[in-house]
């Protein structure tokens, strides 16, 4: 049976290396690892938690009309039925181009794969988003241009994504952890028109690869992420992250396009009764190359409350 499981991995990551993509057009992922169920659906509620959480992202702060996005969810586990579900609201703006999104995950877990503690999840998801075009938040250079100043369009379309996701060790503080991950977004999708112009989705496939080191009250987390469009536009994220249980978490990262980050937040334990708690958490972003520092610096906030419903 495990035979099997690992063929599906395989195939899955062949699969995804294998489709031909272009353009980005999703916000990329975050150093902040709570957050990649958005990308990735096999990692929606993957514990005995329920979810309620909130990211939100401000980018190259000196720079006008830059990127702004965010998202908030509810993650919930059926623990004996052994899956999970989740919903997100995401909203994505940059410059005269806004998303408004909700998107729906379903995760399936299989437990003691290849090792007493592993689990392999397999996801998917279904994103229904509005997306608008405003002429008046549009930088150009023709300013008594009235097409360009009155154009305002608006135009709905839905899209599904999947994934996978493996852990060998699910106890989060005991022991040592190796996990892989890969999901993609936009496989499936309809035309967006604005003006007559199909504006075509692309494909992005969100891959992800670490360890967690732990001694029973703390860990160490190195962990690469890769969000992939086509050969030449490729995103990495390296972080390395330290966390000592219910008390606090501070990390450090680099991508490859130039942009060091800086991250920490504090986790209140039994906040609101003895099953939950409560984390914080931010990230302080700046371009080390000449042309990424005149942008200005970048933030990103984190906050979830976590249920333990076993």
């Amino acid at each position: 049976m495990q035979k099997i499981y690992l063929s599906l991995v395989i195939s899955c990551l062949v699969f995804l290396v294998g489709i031909p993509l272009q353009a980005q057009q999703l916000p990329n992922s975050s150093h902040i690892g709570e957050t990649r169920s958005l990308w990735n659906p096999a990692l929606t509620a993957p514990d005995n938690d329920m979810i309620v959480d909130a990211f939100f992202r401000m980018q190259w702060l000196g720079f006008q009309g830059a990127p702004l996005s965010g998202f908030a969810s509810l993650q919930y586990p059926f623990i004996k039925q052994n899956m999970s579900v989740g919903g997100y609201l995401n909203v994505d703006k940059t410059g005269p181009v806004s998303k408004l999104g909700l998107q729906l995950n379903y995760a399936y877990h299989l437990k003691q794969m290849f090792t007493k503690y592993g689990r392999l999840s397999l996801g998917v998801s279904a994103n229904m988003q509005n997306y608008s075009y405003n002429g008046a938040d549009a930088i150009y250079q023709d300013f008594d241009d009235d097409i360009i100043n009155n154009s305002r369009v608006s135009s709905f379309f839905p899209s599904a994504g999947m994934g996978f996701y493996y852990t060998s060790n699910t106890r989060e503080y005991v022991g040592n952890a190796f996990f892989i991950g890969a999901g993609i977004n936009q496989f499936f999708t309809t035309k967006v028109l604005v003006n007559d112009f199909d504006q075509v989705r692309q494909k992005h496939i969100h891959f992800n690869v670490g360890g967690r080191f732990g001694n029973y009250d703390s860990y160490i987390e190195p962990m690469i992420t890769a969000n992939l469009v086509e050969p030449g536009l490729i995103d990495v994220l390296y972080s390395l992250r330290y966390e000592m249980k219910d008390a606090f978490w501070a990390g450090v990262g680099f991508s490859n396009e130039g942009m060091a980050a800086i991250q920490g937040g504090v986790i209140l334990d039994r906040f609101g009764n003895r099953y939950s708690k409560l984390r914080l958490g931010v990230i302080a972003n700046y371009g080390l190359t000449s042309t990424l520092s005149k942008a200005g610096p970048g933030m990103e906030f984190y906050g979830a409350y976590h249920f333990n419903l076993k």
